[in-house]
């Protein structure tokens, strides 16, 4: 049986409440021991001397476009992005070509994810029928197949009776039920409404459309019990509404994308299309609230809302495809939140692994004797840029693009086996 023995790095565990320079030995594809100064003979030795060894990350929002519009991503390129990134377990967003709204299409993301073998690819499936709204998928059938949760991410679910019985069944199958939660009839434009929408005469995604829908499906969550998770969270007042709706004893919780917590509307100034998704950047106010909700506790993990495309489809800003690649990026934004003391480490940790691993109930995002070896070690130091030589992605869509970013990935380990190593 393969033995890795990592030494001399710093573990940070939140799941155990670890921070400590400690060893870590991994037997076959669990964890075996954490102790100090372990010594093992017939081991394979990483000297992680000066880096953090943490649970690998989980990422709750990818998309992979894979199947139907590969030339964008697809799934091993996809797959290396996210251990380049310290990612060990993606969810496949549904918004495919056709869309995971089947078993046999669930079953394709997850063989495919299987037969490269970097990280697990866990799909998740339709709320509706081809992602249109008017009639449930076979929860059932799906979750059978593999599917972790329920989304039709990209095109929110307008119908409130919809919406009812998606969470009835959440709380029957114990899965959660993932909204991007805007309402369309207020969200036509590219930026969102104010300052940014005035000056440039371009249409507005309003903040009430995002607001007014979660609260919508939190009164919803609170009515059947179902399981509620808001997807990107953009706004002040967002966050204050999901507060409320927990205090309540509401089952919701609701993830943030790393570039709402690092960049303001004005970023489309500089940056034009390529600063483009939804919903939009938003107010440097907004962008502060969510980094105070994320060292309270309000939000509940980081998501990237990965979502490569092809130069072209970023041209205009009006007229260009939301959206941009996140997972070699998310940990330098997240160490910058950490080295301005908005949140600690084990904070970040926690935001990236134990906490979304939990909210779909994997028995990942910890170091635990007996669980899988999902490791991530990294340099929060080290300055690199993202470029050309060190992109893993099909697509290079990211205001980030060519900028230098702190805080580096050295080794990724999915189930003991080593899957990315720097310049390797």
């Amino acid at each position: 049986m393969i033995k890795v023995l990592i030494k001399n790095g710093t573990v940070v565990d939140p799941s155990q409440g670890i921070v400590d320079k400690i060893d870590l030995l991994i037997e076959g594809d669990r964890i075996k021991r954490l102790d100090y100064e372990i010594f093992e003979p017939e081991a394979q030795v990483i000297d992680a001397s000066g880096l953090i060894v943490a649970p690998g990350f989980v990422d709750l929002h990818v998309h992979f476009r894979d199947p139907g519009q590969t030339y964008k991503e697809d799934i091993l390129s996809g797959s290396k992005c996210a251990v380049a990134g310290g990612f060990t377990t993606v969810v496949a967003m549904p918004n495919t070509n056709p869309p995971i709204d089947s078993p046999h299409v669930a079953r394709y993301v997850s063989a495919q994810g299987k037969c490269w073998g970097l990280c697990d690819v866990l799909p998740a499936g339709t709320i509706t029928v081809g992602r249109k709204g008017e009639e449930l998928s076979d929860f059932y059938a799906l979750k059978e197949a593999g599917c972790v949760c329920f989304t039709d991410d990209g095109s929110p679910v307008q119908r409130t009776d919809i919406m009812q019985k998606a969470l009835i069944f959440s709380s029957e199958l114990g899965v959660p039920i993932m909204n991007h939660c805007e309402d369309d009839l207020l969200s036509q434009g590219s930026v969102t409404e104010g300052y940014l929408s005035a000056l440039t005469g371009l249409k507005s995604r309003y903040p009430e459309a995002e607001e007014t829908m979660i609260a919508r499906d939190c009164v919803l969550a609170y009515r059947t019990g179902g399981h509620l998770h808001v997807q990107h969270l953009t706004t002040g007042f967002g966050v204050e509404l999901i507060r409320f709706f927990k205090e309540k004893g509401v089952k919701v919780t609701c993830e943030v994308n790393p570039y709402h917590l690092l960049l303001d509307e004005g970023t489309m100034l500089s940056e034009g299309p390529l600063a483009r998704v939804n919903p939009p950047l938003r107010k440097k106010e907004d962008v502060l609230a969510l980094r105070e909700a994320l060292r309270e506790g309000v939000i509940d993990c980081v998501a990237t809302d990965h979502a490569p495309h092809a130069p072209y489809e970023k041209g205009l800003i009006d007229s260009s495809l939301p959206g941009m690649i996140g997972l070699q990026t998310a940990l330098p934004i997240m160490l910058k939140l950490v080295e301005e003391e908005v949140i600690s480490l084990v904070r970040m940790v926690d935001l990236m692994s134990c906490a979304p691993a939990k909210i779909i109930g994997l028995e990942v995002g910890t170091l635990k004797e007996g669980s899988p070896a999902d490791v991530v070690i990294f340099d929060p130091k080290k300055e690199w840029v993202l470029n050309e030589e060190t992109n893993f992605s099909k697509s290079k869509n990211t205001p980030l693009w060519g900028k230098p970013l702190k805080g580096k990935v050295i080794y990724t380990l999915k189930g003991g086996r080593i899957v990315y190593k720097e310049n390797s």
